[in-house]
């Protein structure tokens, strides 16, 4: 057992902390000359890049990216909570296995061709265009491709499963005899949902919202095919500096910071997830106090 932690350590410091310290040099370097070996000079330095990521076109991206990677993480929670309700408190087991077997389905697929899918039903005259005239609603080229839109719809779909599947583990684990109590004592279906379902299930909610956020911010494979120029997102820059501007230093320095702000949002939302576990518990010391005291 021993062997297998050291061993998973050795893994994690060659495949995660190496090329990490790698990609932090090279953020303090700069772009060699073309008369110099090598794509980053690292003979001075210094925080220019950082300065540099933080300026025009990559700040305003990189807020643009935050606002998608938001909007389309509460769409997916909007979504996914119904769904993962439906598939664990109503459905049976057999059915169950089968429906997750079906939300999963997707990944199966290779995410270019799913992607691709998705250009060619929202294309001007694709598939979703011929839809809309067969059930007589005539309208002229569809606009929805290379907008802000297409990339929300992009994203949703390729994420949402990775927040119906905790959520549903965690709300098919509530026992279905408190519940049946709280109906005993005469609580409405809203209520028993508002103090006893939701509150459970936050453990879900907050593992849904990191799965989904942390790969969604650094996405450029669905910016860059569902929304073109307009659909620019943090990831699809630092791409573009490796391969096609050649800056390996500034595209480091924007992975970087990119980097530092999924981590503290992550930690944020573990310290809120702490603070709110940590109240209730409180609260519920309290009660038993008072009830204790009462008798």
């Amino acid at each position: 057992m021993r062997g297998f932690v050291g061993l998973t350590y050795v893994w994690f410091a060659l495949w995660f902390l190496a090329p990490g310290a790698i990609m932090l040099l090279y953020a303090f370097g700069h772009t060699a000359a073309f008369n110099q070996q090598g794509l980053v000079n690292l003979n001075h330095l210094g925080l220019s890049n950082f300065f540099e990521a933080l300026r025009y076109p990559s700040g305003p991206v990189l807020v643009a990216s935050l606002e998608n990677a938001v909007l389309a993480t509460a769409l997916c929670g909007v979504i996914a909570y119904p769904v993962a309700y439906f598939i664990a408190r109503k459905l049976g087991p057999r059915v169950r296995t089968i429906v997750l077997l079906l939300v999963v389905l997707p990944f199966w697929t290779d995410y270019l061709l799913r992607m691709i899918g998705w250009r060619i039903f929202l294309s001007p005259l694709g598939l979703l265009y011929g839809a809309m005239h067969a059930v007589g609603w005539h309208v002229g080229y569809l606009t929805i491709l290379d907008t802000r839109g297409a990339v929300m719809i992009g994203l949703v779909y390729n994420y949402i499963p990775l927040f119906i599947l905790p959520l549903a583990v965690v709300l098919e684990r509530i026992d279905p005899l408190l519940l049946q109590a709280a109906d005993d004592l005469g609580a409405k279906p809203w209520t028993i949902f508002r103090t006893i379902t939701f509150p459970i299930s936050m453990a879900g909610v907050v593992a849904g919202t990191v799965l989904v956020f942390v790969p969604m911010l650094g996405d450029y494979v669905t910016p860059t095919l569902m929304g073109g120029a307009r659909g620019l997102m943090i990831g699809s820059l630092v791409a573009s500096e490796f391969t096609e501007g050649q800056n390996w230093s500034l595209g480091a320095a924007m992975a970087i910071l990119l980097v530092v702000i999924l981590v503290g949002i992550v930690v944020t939302i573990w310290l809120l997830a702490t603070g709110v576990r940590y109240a209730r518990a409180q609260q519920r010391k309290r009660t038993l106090a008072r009830e204790w005291a009462t008798r």
